[in-house]
Parts: structure tokens; C-alpha cells; sequence
């Protein structure tokens, strides 16, 4: 008997709590800051189910009781009102009221206590925290780099990092950059930016300095020149922190004075000798060195010829089948005094050696003919050649091919850089 009673009071309840449903529908409204949100909690009632005793109205924020209607002396927090309906008002709201709502009804019995969950979303513009705080962040070569930049804002800001202003193609829209500082190019400004389709994009910079050892690089490596002019030896120095430069001589510090002087020019280093003697002839060494390590390179001074470059020849007036004329040039500041021509047919291995005079002459380029007769026809043959002036011999030009008659139309001669 007690257990029929039962079952038919849990029915009605039922059928009360299925009659007498909310009228509203569980909602997330998503509202710019300073706006006002309402928050419904309507009952779908008839007069024939409707309870006799009045209602109790509950909200929770996030689980803690907000307000209830049952404690008149314990009011709504500020800029929350509790309306007859049982609706919630929120006016100005704030990121802090981003939270789940729930309306709880308290009915007299039979009817059961029902209740409905609503969510409020403050939209406002995305910001970005980088980290390192500062904005610079200092690596070793070779060391690995940590950046990030943690992004706020409602909806969840997604992220973009760009280098020197140029977009960086990652797979994601992550917030940690992590890489190997394996080259100095990596260094430079990040930027992050941060969106969230509300207000304008948040941005930060970060500064990445990668610490590296000296590199040097000169232009020019070996310096021709003659007693009497200024010569300047360039030598240019990247490092970070930024190196010390020292210049030698054979070796040994150089003493600057009134002839011979240093300028710096940002990352260039000059050294400057005016009116060069011959004693000025040597290697040179720039040498620079920060707490990463150390470098250097070596510049040649020397008053020897340059190296003799061969010129195209007319060889209309010789009997290609056994002669061939060859046209070469020489810079030089000093007269040339002679020549060691240097030659042999490709299919012999040692060279045949011609000492030839030199004409008089001025100026800085020097020219000289030579036509070489009694050769043997259908040959291909090899050839080099040296000046020498009062301080030496230039180093020996690029071979040189060619060929006398028969020995086919695919032996191009080779002139070298022009």
C-alpha cells in the first residue's frame, strides 16, 4: 500500500515538474564590456499547475550563491539586480563577470526543484604579455631560444609572430617560438600579434641579440703598390658584444704615428699608410676579439706585378699551322724588367721555360706580344707566364690553351675575366 502511495506521489511530481518547465532557454550571451546583459528565468506555467506557495529564486556565479530572493536582507552584489520575474541583471559588466549563471527555482512539493545554466562572455580586445618582460633576450650562439607572448582577451586571442616585419609560416598560431640560434642572421626584432576579432590587434616586440665570435672580411687580399702612394687596408669586423681590433705587421703590433693611422668607421677598419716605403712591404693581419673568441685575416703589401692576364690575339698574320701569336697585360707600378713564359703540348708533362725582355715602358699597365714558332701542327698546347719588376715576380696568370692547325674547331682559347 505504502509502496502504490509512493510511486503515485513520484508521478505527480513528475508530471508537475513536466508541466511547469522554464520558459527561457539555457544562453551564453556575448556582450562588449560596459554593455547590460539580462539573464532569463521564466517558468511555462498553466493556472491549473501553477504552485499555491510562492517561489524561491536562486543564482550561482560559478557555483557561489550570488543572490536569493528568499533573503531579502542579503541584497544583490552591485550592478546585479534580482528582478520579480526571477530574471538576472548585470549593467557595466566587466572581463571578471565572464562566468556560468545558474537560476535555480525552489518549488513547494510536490513540485521539484529545477534548474537552468546561462553563461556570460565579456568581449574585450586581445593584449599580450611577451616574456621575456623586458623585450630583449640575449643568446649564445649555438644556444637555444625561448620567446613567448601570452595573449588575453575574450574569445581567446589566436597568435602570429613576424620577423623584421615579414610573417613567419609556422604550422600554428602558437604563443612559444623555440629555435636553435645556429646563425647570427636569426637575431633581430619578433614581433607577436595577437586577435580576437574585437578592438584593435595587441602587439609585442622582442629584441633577439645572438652573442657570436669575431668575422672578418677584407675586399681585397693582397695590396699591389709601389714606394711613394697611399694605400688603405680594409678590413671588416661583425661581432656582438663588439670586438677590439688590432692591427700587425709580420706579426708585431703596428706603432701608429702621423704616416700611418687607423680609422674605424662603424664596423669597417682602415689602416691608413701614406707615402709607403719599401719597408712597408709584408703581411698584414687584422685581429679582433670579443668574449665569444677571437679571428683575423691576413692582407698581402707587395710592389710585384700583378698577375698577367692574356689578351686576344689577331692571328691573321701567322702561319697557324705551326706558329701562334700570344698578346698578355700586366699591371704593375714599376716597370717590368722581364718575363718567364712557361709552356708544353697537353700531351707532354714537362714545361718548357722562355725568359723574355721587356720593353720600356710607363705607366700602369704594361703590354707585351710574343709569337711562338716551330710548333708542331695538330697540337693543343698550355701555357703560363710571370712578370718581374725591382721587387720580384707576380704570381703566374691562368693557363692558357690553344692550338695550332688540325687539332679541331672545339679548342676554344681561354682569355680569362676580361
Amino acid at each position: 500500500m505504502w509502496t502504490v502511495i509512493m510511486l503515485l506521489s513520484i508521478f505527480k511530481a513528475c508530471a508537475f515538474s513536466r508541466s511547469s518547465e522554464f520558459k527561457s532557454f539555457p544562453t551564453t550571451v556575448k556582450a562588449p564590456e560596459n554593455d547590460t546583459v539580462l539573464l532569463p528565468c521564466y517558468l511555462q506555467t498553466s493556472s491549473d499547475d501553477s504552485p499555491k506557495s510562492p517561489i524561491k529564486i536562486r543564482w550561482y556565479k560559478d557555483g557561489r550563491l550570488l543572490v536569493d530572493s528568499s533573503i531579502p536582507q542579503r541584497p544583490a552584489p552591485d550592478r546585479f539586480t534580482l528582478w520579480g520575474n526571477g530574471s538576472l541583471q548585470v549593467v557595466k559588466i566587466e572581463p571578471k563577470d565572464t562566468a556560468e549563471y545558474m537560476c535555480e527555482i525552489i518549488r513547494p512539493y510536490p513540485w521539484s526543484t529545477i534548474q537552468q545554466i546561462h553563461a556570460i562572455e565579456v568581449l574585450h580586445p586581445p593584449s599580450v604579455t611577451p616574456d621575456p618582460i623586458s623585450g630583449v633576450l640575449r643568446v649564445k650562439i649555438g644556444e637555444q631560444v625561448w620567446m613567448s607572448c601570452k595573449p588575453q582577451g575574450v574569445p581567446y586571442p589566436i597568435m602570429n609572430w613576424y620577423k623584421e616585419g615579414v610573417e613567419l609560416k609556422l604550422l600554428d598560431h602558437r604563443e612559444l617560438l623555440k629555435f636553435i640560434a645556429i646563425d647570427r642572421s636569426l637575431s633581430g626584432n619578433y614581433t607577436c600579434v595577437a586577435r580576437n576579432g574585437v578592438g584593435n590587434p595587441a602587439s609585442a616586440k622582442i629584441r633577439l641579440i645572438i652573442n657570436y665570435p669575431p668575422e672578418l672580411m677584407t675586399h681585397r687580399s693582397t695590396i699591389f703598390t709601389a714606394p711613394g702612394i697611399k694605400v688603405e687596408l680594409k678590413c671588416d669586423v661583425s661581432a656582438d658584444p663588439p670586438a677590439t681590433v688590432q692591427w700587425l705587421k709580420d706579426n708585431i703590433p703596428i706603432d701608429l704615428n702621423y704616416r700611418i693611422m687607423e680609422i674605424d668607421d662603424e664596423n669597417q677598419h682602415i689602416l691608413v699608410i701614406r707615402n709607403v716605403t719599401s719597408d712597408d712591404f709584408g703581411e698584414y693581419t687584422c685581429r679582433a676579439h670579443n668574449k665569444m673568441g677571437h679571428g683575423e685575416i691576413h692582407i698581402q703589401v707587395t710592389g710585384i706585378p700583378q698577375p698577367p692576364v692574356f689578351k686576344m690575339a689577331n692571328q691573321h698574320d701567322v702561319n697557324t699551322k705551326n706558329s701562334y701569336k700570344l698578346i698578355w697585360e700586366v699591371d704593375s707600378y714599376m716597370p717590368i724588367i722581364e718575363y718567364l713564359l712557361s709552356f708544353k703540348s697537353q700531351s707532354n708533362n714537362r714545361w718548357k721555360k722562355l725568359y723574355i725582355p721587356a720593353e720600356m715602358s710607363t705607366g700602369y699597365t704594361h703590354s707585351k706580344m710574343y709569337t711562338f714558332e716551330g710548333l708542331k701542327e695538330n697540337t693543343i698546347y698550355e701555357a703560363f707566364v710571370t712578370a718581374r719588376n725591382r721587387f720580384g715576380w707576380s704570381k703566374p696568370s691562368n693557363t692558357f690553351m690553344f692550338a695550332t692547325d688540325g687539332a679541331g674547331p672545339d679548342v676554344i682559347p681561354d682569355y680569362g675575366p676580361e
